[in-house]
């Protein structure tokens, strides 16, 4: 029975087999007790403690990845159709808004969240400055066209901005006269005005009361 081919040695050949298999059974179980991140990076938030019993699923750390920053901002779908990959931005971090920093859009998502209306879209910043950090609220202004010598118009003088027939009330003759305005890109308070005005028209502002068209009015200049 001691034999090659013997019982006793078919019991201690499966014997051995059986304590390798627990042995590979214990090794695994014992890889599940070290985390490994799954890129280089730092980590932001740790939401375990040592010895703690955790499941699957269960979020263990945040990590900010190393490599390339970049930035994520939720853009109104109406703007999408001037959104291209390549076009140059400036951000500013709201803590440190007088501090700007170039930055390029090169990712648009494919989809819409149709709660928000709004896209996401990423930009990459070349070179971050040292005081931006992860999570951080910014302001972006993405450059999507460039005019020059355009007439600009200030918002507060549009009116019905946001439908397809806007307005303005123009000082003509003494009087106010609607004159319909066909507009372009807008940024910061000003709106590009393509058709209908000419530089130098004085207009009557949107927030003044009372003022309608064809009435008798005088302009004076502004202290």
């Amino acid at each position: 029975s001691a034999g090659p081919a013997g019982s006793d040695t078919a019991v201690a050949q499966a014997t051995l087999a059986q304590s390798e298999a627990a042995a590979r059974v214990a090794q695994a179980r014992l890889a599940y007790t070290t985390v490994r991140a799954p890129v280089a990076g730092t980590v932001i938030s740790r939401l375990v403690e040592p010895g703690d019993v955790v499941q699957p699923g269960k979020v263990l750390m945040v990590l900010s990845p190393a490599g390339e920053t970049q930035i994520v901002v939720q853009i109104d779908e109406r703007n999408l159709h001037l959104l291209r990959p390549g076009q140059r931005a400036l951000a500013s971090a709201d803590a440190y808004a007088a501090e700007r920093f170039a930055a390029e859009l090169v990712f648009i998502h494919p989809s819409v969240d149709a709660q928000r209306g709004a896209v996401a879209v990423k930009l990459r910043v070349p070179e971050p400055p040292p005081t931006l950090k992860q999570d951080m609220t910014v302001s972006v202004d993405i450059e999507v066209a460039r005019r020059a010598q355009a007439v600009l118009l200030p918002t507060q003088a549009l009116r019905d901005a946001d439908t397809a027939a806007p307005w303005v009330l123009k000082v003509q003759g003494g009087r106010a006269q609607r004159q319909a305005v066909q507009t372009g890109l807008r940024s910061n308070g000003w709106v590009e005005v393509l058709q209908g005005l000419q530089a130098g028209d004085q207009l009557v502002p949107a927030t003044a009361p009372g003022v309608r068209n064809g009435q008798r009015l005088r302009a004076l200049a502004a202290p």
